[in-house]
């Protein structure tokens, strides 16, 4: 295994790594041209302008380099979205954070995140099951969310409610923007976050005697 295949990455030179981003970039590019079922290495190659066996070098093979472009988007969110979340105070303002900021991110990376989509609906292992279509992969997902309302529970912060159930309605009205902002290209994402923080800020809040 050549060292830039490694799965910690950590033998990869600057223009190494550099040059996977730049593939991955063109694979982006090309799935949100032609779709995840004509996106052919040698289509992304050309898209890089690079040879197709430059491709090979750094993935083995259009799986890896699919499975790599989900893994790569997951990352680069994490490292915008949670010292944003974290720097917030109190169990509310964290909550509302995280919820503009996953949406910022989704309209800051609109082709990214339609192309990562396309891919997760398609790539299938050697069982013909979908790669990413599995309960643990959303649980990794969903779990911080779900601390993150207990903990504001736990705090006096937030009402009763069930906490996984919560954290699933807030990450499919998330998960959906990013569809609707690629469908209807006047889609307000600034105030579908609006409508969203408002919604969730409502629906945690404690009754009061009068409700």
């Amino acid at each position: 295994m050549r060292p830039e295949n490694s799965p910690s990455g950590q033998h990869r030179s600057f223009i190494e790594e550099a040059r996977r981003r730049q593939i991955i970039a063109s694979a982006v590019e090309v799935i949100s041209e032609v779709g995840y079922g004509n996106a052919s290495l040698a289509r992304i190659a050309e898209h890089a302008g690079i040879s197709k066996g430059v491709i090979s070098y750094h993935f083995q093979g259009k799986d890896d380099l699919m499975t790599q472009l989900v893994i790569q988007l997951y990352v680069w969110g994490a490292e915008y979205m949670v010292p944003v979340i974290t720097a917030a105070e109190g169990p509310r303002n964290r909550l509302l954070t995280y919820v503009d900021s996953n949406l910022a991110f989704i309209e800051a990376n609109k082709n990214y995140v339609a192309a990562v989509t396309d891919v997760a609906v398609n790539l299938r292992d050697a069982e013909g099951k979908l790669v990413f279509a599995n309960q643990d992969g959303e649980r990794e997902v969903f779990e911080p969310l779900v601390t993150m309302l207990r903990e504001g529970q736990d705090a006096g912060v937030f009402g009763e409610f069930d906490t996984v159930m919560m954290a699933k309605s807030i990450r499919d009205s998330i998960d959906s923007a990013a569809g609707r902002s690629i469908r209807e290209p006047d889609f307000d994402m600034g105030k579908y976050s609006a409508h969203l923080r408002r919604l969730f800020d409502v629906a945690t809040r404690k009754a009061t005697s009068d409700d």
